[in-house]
């Protein structure tokens, strides 16, 4: 089932938020960046690659950022890196396994201890992990900023903009992974970069909030 079909029966399933605005990934995919860095055993500095599949959308109220919830899915066959070993044996059984887990997804449930630092919100993202078959919990330190009006900068349609960025760390024992032989590189670190460009359909109007004041 491809990305689509599986986020639309995603969002169908989310109860919609008071006050909270849809922000939706696709329209500015050329904005959103997921980097995975592995720590390996011929290299002193990460291994760095991407997706180049990708696909979510995230329900936001600045006026109440604990209501926050979204879906957020990568295409695992799509994870690409520099380097001919890895390339191909990230995506053997041992690690990724593609073939038979072709989709990661990360269901963000809430965020916690957030606060707003002029037009940031430093907040803590919670949410479920799904990948390899495997689902876990996981948190990731999340950066929000809200944009009022600016998806007209991108792509000539009215609309607001919310960038979230965040760094999460896992070892390759929480997702699974073993080594695909001996000789293979050894894994000893997980680092998954995430720059996110979300668009709304329409431009929220001016509230109250600092958050607005130009």
């Amino acid at each position: 089932m491809g990305l689509s079909l599986l986020l639309i029966g995603g969002v169908l399933n989310t109860t919609p938020r008071l006050y909270s605005m849809e922000f939706d990934f696709r329209p500015l995919t050329a904005l959103c960046r997921v980097e995975v860095g592995l720590g390996t055993s011929f290299s002193t500095a990460q291994i760095r690659g991407t997706f180049g599949q990708m696909a979510g959308k995230i329900s936001f109220s600045p006026e109440s950022p604990k209501e926050t919830s979204g879906q957020f899915l990568l295409g695992s066959k799509s994870l690409r890196f520099g380097f001919a070993k890895v390339a191909s044996d990230v995506h053997l059984p041992q690690w990724l396994n593609s073939a038979q887990h072709p989709q990661i997804s990360f269901e963000l449930e809430k965020i916690t201890q957030y606060a707003w630092h002029g037009n940031e919100l430093r907040s803590l993202a919670l949410g479920v992990l799904n990948m390899r078959g495997m689902s876990q919990r996981v948190e990731i330190p999340l950066s929000i900023r809200y944009h009022r009006g600016e998806r007209r900068k991108y792509e000539g349609k009215s609309g607001d903009i919310l960038r979230l960025d965040g760094i999460l760390t896992l070892s390759p024992s929480q997702l699974g992974f073993t080594s695909v032989n001996p000789s293979s590189s050894v894994l000893e670190e997980i680092t998954v970069t995430v720059s996110l460009t979300g668009a709304s359909d329409r431009v929220r109007p001016f509230l109250p909030s600092r958050l607005f004041w130009r």
